[in-house]
């Protein structure tokens, strides 16, 4: 049975690892140690294995969450752990006192931007140029949610 536990700097390479085969343009081993700041909160999908699926990294100031990184080992999508990672992330975040989500996501990305309108997500902004793509740059999509 799948479960879900909290991530570790013990994790980073793993969880890099997963970034890197799943991302284009992934985060660095050092993004993900900065993301351990007491407003973080982050977590891992571990398969009945012991192995790492997936994880998110999000961050709680006051009322207003924010996912930054969510991501499955490119193996294991399509089996429906991007889904039990944004319900874990949305009940998360509202146990902790969120009424609000935000996220960006590259205009390209749509399978993830299927899947956050799928939890009520609708676009409410755009930064022309934000990512680094192979054709130069690419917008992102501004993302929010009310829980």
């Amino acid at each position: 049975m799948n479960k879900f536990e909290l991530l570790s700097r013990a994790d980073i390479a793993e969880i890099s690892r997963i970034e890197q085969a799943a991302n284009t343009y992934p985060w660095t081993e050092a993004a993900f140690d900065s993301s351990f700041a007491d407003s973080y909160f982050s977590y891992k999908l571990v398969d009945h294995t012991g192995n790492i699926v997936g994880f998110y990294i999000a961050q709680l100031i006051l009322e207003q969450l924010e996912l930054f990184n969510i991501c499955v080992a490119p193996t294991e999508q399509g089996k429906g752990y991007g889904r039990s990672l944004m319900q874990h992330f949305l009940q998360e975040g509202r146990a902790r006192g969120a009424t609000e989500v935000f996220l960006e996501v590259r205009s390209s990305n749509l399978n993830a931007i299927t899947l956050y309108q799928r939890y009520g997500f609708t676009q409410t902004g755009l930064r022309k140029g934000y990512y680094v793509s192979s054709q130069g740059k690419e917008d992102a999509l501004l993302m929010c949610c009310i829980l």
